[in-house]
């Protein structure tokens, strides 16, 4: 059960990020091509300072870098959960009777070290 509310709220955190640099870029250029589109001010297309291009670019790589973490967290997590719990297999295969009571007995000791 605890190992299921930390995913949740690990979960919980990672969409949090994902929503803040998704929106950060978002809002950031929206602020600033409203602030500077008056009269004489520069247009898209037009030269502009080479730090806003590398802060714009940057910006980007961080989205993306975090989508591609969160895909790879949301893989390994979806990788993890899918495992059979041991003791759940080898309770199955005794109930089954393919184990006498000795086997089982040494192989849940074995798993419980």
């Amino acid at each position: 059960m605890q190992n299921v509310q930390q995913s949740n709220a690990t979960f919980a955190v990672v969409i949090a990020v994902l929503a803040i640099l998704l929106l950060l870029p978002l809002l950031w250029g929206g602020l600033m091509m409203g602030g500077m589109m008056g009269p004489g001010m520069m247009r898209w297309g037009e030269a502009g300072s080479p730090w806003w291009l590398l802060a714009w670019a940057a910006g980007w790589l961080i989205v993306a870098g975090g989508l591609i973490l969160a895909v790879a967290w949301a893989v390994r997590l979806a990788r993890s959960s899918a495992r059979p719990d041991p003791l759940a297999i080898l309770k199955e295969r005794y109930a089954r009777g393919e184990l006498t009571r000795e086997q089982y007995e040494q192989m849940r000791r074995d798993l419980q070290d």
